[in-house]
């Protein structure tokens, strides 16, 4: 049984692929960043991990494309919620 053409299966798509992988990079370079405390550059590459995985979300053509932007999506959301957490933002004057 073979999937339909429109489903993409057989095609690679060379710049979808790189904005996956960047925004899967990003969300772990801030999870990391978060974890030995420099939680304002994790905060700031969460941002961007989130932003690009939702763009990457946006023009994605394949499923293991989608998937992978929504594990990034994920992980960059975590590391920038902690790194505003704990020091990326600061009330106290």
């Amino acid at each position: 049984m073979h999937a339909p053409a429109a489903l993409h299966l057989e095609q690679t798509h060379a710049m979808d692929a790189v904005l996956a992988v960047a925004a899967f990079a990003l969300g772990a370079v801030g999870l990391l960043l978060v974890a030995v405390d420099a939680n304002r550059a994790g905060a700031l590459a969460g941002l961007l991990g989130v932003g690009a995985g939702l763009w990457g979300q946006l023009v994605s053509r394949t499923r293991s494309e989608r998937f992978l932007d929504v594990i990034a999506i994920g992980a960059a959301a975590v590391a920038f919620a902690l790194g505003m957490a704990y020091g990326g933002i600061d009330f106290s004057g």
